[in-house]
């Protein structure tokens, strides 16, 4: 096929100069250089791809008479003997290695690099699986492979911890002897944890063991319980004894841990599960008291117990101020080994303040608040776990969130105008918020309750036409006269069932109408006579929910 290709490699290059003659010398050289490269690159393909197929071919077709030969003279060997064929196959063998030798050679330098490439990964991954480890041995029995020393201290506290119910400490002191070290090779996965270790050494002793559930409190170990589920039992039934009822679970307040493993197989070591219940129902530590000497106090009896006041009044609600000789008090609770707690989860509503939004209004008195938008709280749906022991809240933990409807901002208006400016007056407010309503006005003619009298005169020396104000900001409901003995007057609503009242004004003073908004400090009329009056003074009435009420109550001069 190549001889083909390079057969066609020639003939275009032909065609090319055949073509170059015709389109002219200018284009000549050109293209006479592309179909050299043409007829280079096919010749190189022919060089070094043409002929290795043509040797393997003839290879194969020798390798193929090769086989048909051997295997007819095989044949024949085989029907004349055994020692005659295996004399051919010895034959063939030999021939193949002298025709073949560079073959041969080649093969084994390749394969022998990768073969030991192949071993040397091998080696390295097998060894990543072993780590020098110390050997303990212990009464001559190999109990395990460790890191490092302290993983067999940390074991042997454990062990030690196991029998320390059944045996004292000499007897302790027999059985977990010193153990020996050795450095080793071992694999990764022969190496042992704390628990195995103690287990082992346990079992290495001489104490009378057994396999068990260990019962831990606070990592303290109690007892051993040879069935894990009646130990369980035990302290489930305490909690069932709690009735923590909807959306709460009940708990300990101390960390129970069940253990399986080696324990010392003896009565004080091995409870069953009543013996764990009395034991748990009891007192750990009885309640300690401390009886009152001369000279004693509170402060001195807590700080000497290592509590503070509150704390010692608490323990003892039933005592005075006082402490009495001889007066028995507890300064400590009684302890238990377990003590149950109840966590439960709350969903609560709480308000969120609003902000306060404050523009200034050059028509209100300076001092003067107005709100223009009563501001409301916000609220959120806060869900919370809440953790108690004994009935007291002892943690308190927000879990969610979620707003409910947003606050909404107060916006208020504040007075900028100065006293006197545009209608405007100043003067101080009471604890009420209300000003005095005669700004030039101090003198009280009349007082409220005088032979019945239902509010305020109030005057001074050339009293007529002398400024009239509102004593505090409200709804004018009414601004002029009504025929009766008030004369012109003003009533303004205040709000909150609170009015006040503006009468004997002069004709044609009244600065203000029904249904108008006024601002504390607003000049609403002036000082007059009219109506049942006997000189120029302001009749001022406070009325609060429908009946009057002494207005020195509600302003002051």
């Amino acid at each position: 096929m190549f001889r083909l290709i390079t057969y066609f490699g020639l003939r275009v290059r032909r065609l090319i100069r055949h073509f170059s003659r015709r389109i002219g010398r200018s284009l000549r050289k050109p293209v006479f250089a592309v179909g050299a490269w043409i007829y280079i690159i096919f010749a190189a393909l022919d060089f070094f791809f043409a002929r290795s197929a043509r040797n393997f071919r003839a290879e194969w077709r020798f390798l193929r008479t090769e086989m048909h030969n051997v295997s007819a003279n095989l044949h024949r060997a085989w029907k004349k003997s055994t020692a005659t064929w295996l004399s051919v196959i010895g034959h063939y063998i030999a021939h193949a290695i002298r025709k073949h030798r560079r073959l041969f050679k080649t093969a084994f330098n390749t394969a022998l690099p990768i073969l030991m490439a192949v071993v040397l990964v091998m080696e390295i991954h097998q060894w990543q699986s072993f780590t020098y480890a110390l050997r303990v041995v212990y009464n001559g029995e190999t109990i395990g492979y460790i890191s490092n020393e302290s993983v067999y201290l940390q074991a042997r506290s454990r062990a030690a911890e196991k029998l320390s119910v059944g045996m004292d400490e000499d007897a302790r002191a027999d059985v977990l002897d010193t153990p020996q070290y050795e450095l080793s090779l071992v694999s990764i996965n022969k190496m042992v944890d704390t628990d195995i270790l103690s287990d082992n050494l346990i079992r290495a002793s001489d104490a009378n063991i057994t396999n068990a559930c260990g019962v831990f409190i606070d990592g303290e170990f109690l007892c051993a319980v040879k069935n894990e589920n009646d130990a369980r039992s035990v302290f489930n039934t305490i909690l069932e004894q709690q009735h923590a009822g909807k959306n709460a679970t009940a708990g300990f307040v101390e960390s129970i841990d069940y253990v399986q493993g080696l324990y010392p197989d003896n009565e004080n070591a091995m409870w069953d599960a009543d013996r764990l219940t009395q034991k748990l129902t009891g007192d750990k530590k009885p309640a300690q008291y401390y009886t009152a000497q001369p000279g004693d106090s509170f402060s001195r009896i807590a700080s000497d117990h290592h509590l503070t006041v509150s704390e010692l009044k608490a323990l003892n609600p039933q005592l005075g101020e006082t402490i009495l000789v001889g007066t028995e008090l507890m300064v400590s609770k009684a302890q238990r080994y377990v003590t149950p707690k109840i966590t439960r989860t709350e969903v609560r509503t709480e308000e969120i303040d609003f902000k306060t939004e404050t523009s200034y209004n050059s028509k209100l008195f300076s001092g003067d608040r107005r709100i223009i938008r009563q501001g409301q709280k916000g609220i959120d749906k806060v869900t919370v776990t809440i953790t108690t022991v004994n009935g007291v809240t002892v943690d308190m933990e927000e879990i969610d969130r979620t707003t409910v409807s947003d606050p909404v901002t107060e916006k208020v208006e504040v007075g900028t105008a100065k006293s006197g400016s545009a209608g405007y007056y100043g003067g101080s407010y009471s604890s009420r918020g209300f000003m005095w309503p005669a700004p030039t006005a101090r003198m009280i003619s009349q007082y409220f309750g005088h032979n019945g009298h239902k509010g305020l005169d109030i005057t001074t020396s050339g009293a007529l036409g002398r400024p009239i104000v509102a004593a505090a900001s409200g709804v004018v409901e009414i601004a002029g006269s009504t025929g009766n003995s008030y004369g012109q007057q003003v009533l303004i609503d205040h709000g909150n069932g609170v009015k006040t009242r503006y009468a004997h004004c002069v004709t044609g003073s009244i600065r203000v109408r029904a249904g108008q908004r006024v601002t504390a400090g607003q000049q609403i009329a002036s000082i007059g006579s009219t109506g049942n009056s006997t000189g120029p003074h302001l009749h001022f009435e406070v009325i609060v929910n429908g009946g009057v009420t002494n207005p020195l109550n509600y302003v002051s001069r």
